[in-house]
């Protein structure tokens, strides 16, 4: 029960005995009163009918006429004239009957009226006694109209009070409101401070106090983010040109090559810089930063129009970038146009040495491609440049069986596989110690000579063909289909991109979710983190409509990016997956120390599971588990199998 209503029912509680004790009183002293006022009538009326008796004792018919008189003019239950000797002269009477009182009224007041008395003489001698009762129906009637008097007043006046008081007391109440508001936008990991400062000293304190815990939790929160962001800075950015380093972009085209997206296929282009040791020999820093500033400069723009690019600064002199989802004549338009326009922004440069010389070299990579395999091919590439004039680009050839589908072949294999429900469903566990966390859903296709492809191959084409809210739809069906058949698991599916575009598929998504709130526990939504970065806007509603509806999310290939790192206020997911690279020790435990706690304090502050990925055995497992992370997924926990019903 709330402070309010208990307060409300106290002060309730004591009004309503106040007022009954009062009504009580007032109500014995009406009744005295009454029975008073009708003792006083009976009496004076004796009084004057003894002292005309006195007159005329010998003349009983006048006494009998005069007491009828007054009997039938007055309001009187008897009056009785008696002798000194105890005999009865005359009685005039009537039965007790009493009109217009409730009968409940009646039977629990008690209403005691006393006979008044008065002495008939004759001459010196006592005659008789002269008694007279009045009718209790008359004070029966004037007690009641008082108590209904008194009732609708004190009604009235309770009322009042009782408004006073819930207005009053809602005032004084609402500081604790917005205290009680407060508490719980901490209890859901979020900073709000209350600026109306109450007046009362108690509550004063309070508010102070609390607005003093969330400014100090914030900066906490604030104070580690900005730890992280400075060390993802220093860590994987190049502090000259601004651009990613070589350890940021190795790990991002392993992270590409694995993904099961369209980046799992693209290209990778290398450039090389030659020429510039008149410019080192002379230490013309600021000229050698200049240079790298403009490649840099001139690369980002060029690659402005793939989604998801990454450009990178390699050792030596070159610089690199990844292109997901494009083709190789894509790849070297967009290499040669970089080296055409990378020279004439340094036009202005009087000290720039005719001997700078730029080349390229670019390499495919896909799903099954390894990543030291791509590094050499793009390696061997720009070697193969370097051997002929300036602004060369050479691109690595090789027979590729898979990728050498065309895009007819691909969307005729895709629809087949739509129509004739040749997708399958595999899943990998995310564990706890020996508890399953969730499986992550992954969808394959296999033909109709049974050969199958991993999503890797065949997304990217779902993408360009748009149909990738359509399999995101498929996919959804068939976890629920699991999930009811299955009720001891949870199931985590990955969103594409283009399902959170999608208006019609978030209308659809609405109604899916509406249809199957007995899920909300076991089915879980992940987006990935360049989704989120790319489409800040658009998330934060997708998000709005999963959690609006009791379903829990999660943050898919979590890199630690300072805008994703910005957001997490806002959208506050259930759990983010961060591979084990992003974790692990490397020449700076102290550093990476104080990573993952500032990691942890985040995600700790927010109500924010970590889970390790990429895990690929025990060491690695033992490792991560010393700095405190108790949830990972890998091949060394437990591998990818096909998701089947038990029952199968």
């Amino acid at each position: 029960m709330s402070l309010f209503k208990q307060i409300m029912i106290l002060v309730t509680s004591l009004l309503l005995i106040t007022l009954f004790i009062v009504l009580r009183i007032n109500f014995n002293t009406a009744r005295e009163f009454t029975t008073n006022q009708s003792y006083l009538n009976a009496k004076n009326l004796a009084n004057v009918l003894a002292l005309s008796f006195s007159s005329r004792p010998s003349d009983d018919i006048f006494m009998r006429t005069s007491i009828n008189a007054m009997f039938d003019g007055g309001y009187y239950e008897s009056i009785t004239l008696i002798r000194h000797d105890g005999n009865v002269i005359y009685k005039k009477s009537e039965d007790l009957a009493i009109y217009g009182v409730p009968a409940f009224f009646l039977n629990h007041i008690d209403l005691f009226i006393p006979v008044a008395e008065a002495r008939v003489m004759d001459g010196w001698s006592v005659l008789g006694t002269l008694q007279i009762k009045g009718h209790p129906g008359q004070s029966y009637k004037k007690l009641w109209e008082t108590l209904k008097q008194l009732c609708l007043q004190f009604l009235l006046l309770g009322s009042m009070v009782i408004l006073i008081n819930y207005f009053g007391l809602r005032h004084l109440l609402r500081t604790l409101e917005k205290i009680k508001h407060q508490a719980q936008k901490i209890s859901d990991n979020e900073f709000i401070i209350n600026p109306d400062i109450p007046k009362t000293p108690e509550l004063k304190k309070v508010v102070l106090a609390m607005n003093i815990m969330v400014q100090k939790v914030e900066s906490i929160f604030n104070r580690h983010l900005e730890d992280l962001t400075r060390y993802q800075e220093l860590r994987y950015k190049d502090h000259i040109t601004g651009l990613y380093n070589r350890s940021f972009f190795v790990k991002e085209l392993a992270h590409f090559i694995e993904n099961r997206g369209k980046k799992s296929q693209g290209q990778v282009i290398l450039l090389g810089l030659t020429g510039m040791e008149e410019i080192e020999l002379s230490g013309d820093r600021p000229l050698t930063h200049k240079i790298f500033k403009q490649m840099a400069k001139t690369l980002k723009k060029e690659t402005e129009s793939v989604e998801d690019a990454l450009v990178a600064r390699l050792p030596r002199r070159e610089f690199a970038a990844i292109l997901p989802g494009s083709t190789p004549e894509k790849g070297l338009a967009i290499a040669k146009a970089a080296i055409s326009n990378f020279l004439p922004g340094l036009s202005h440069e009087k000290d720039l040495p005719d001997s700078i010389a730029v080349y390229g070299g670019l390499a495919s990579y896909n799903y099954e491609d390894d990543l030291g395999t791509v590094l050499s091919k793009v390696d061997y590439a720009l070697s193969k440049a370097r051997t002929e004039s300036h602004g060369t680009v050479r691109r690595f050839r090789e027979e590729q069986s898979q990728t050498a589908i065309g895009k007819a072949a691909w969307k005729t294999l895709i629809e087949e596989a739509f129509s004739e429900n040749r997708f399958f469903l595999t899943a990998q566990p995310v564990m706890s110690g020996a508890d399953e966390f969730h499986r992550e859903v992954f969808i394959n296709m296999v033909d109709r000579k049974d050969v199958q492809y991993h999503a890797g191959l065949f997304i990217p084409m779902v993408v360009a063909l748009g149909l990738a809210s359509r399999l995101d739809q498929y996919l959804l069906e068939q976890s629920d289909r699991y999930l009811s058949n299955n009720p001891e698991h949870t199931l985590a599916v990955n969103i594409t991109t283009e399902f959170c575009r999608d208006r019609l598929a978030g209308l659809w998504l609405r109604k899916f979710l509406t249809e199957r709130k007995s899920l909300q526990d076991r089915l879980v939504f992940e987006i990935h983190e360049t989704t989120l970065i790319r489409y800040p806007e658009i998330c934060i509603d997708f998000v709005g409509l999963i959690t609006g509806m009791g379903f829990k999310f999660g943050l898919d290939q979590y890199t630690m990016h300072d805008a994703s790192l910005n957001l997490l206020k806002k959208i506050k997911p259930s759990y983010i997956k961060i591979e084990r690279d992003y974790l692990e020790v490397f020449d700076d435990p102290e550093k990476v120390d104080m990573v993952l706690n500032a990691l942890f304090t985040i995600s700790a502050s927010l109500g924010i599971k970590l889970i390790a990925t990429k895990i690929e055995n025990e060491a690695q497992r033992r490792l991560l588990a010393d700095k405190n992370i108790t949830y990972f997924q890998g091949h060394g926990i437990a591998g990818v199998v096909p998701l089947r019903d038990k029952n199968e």
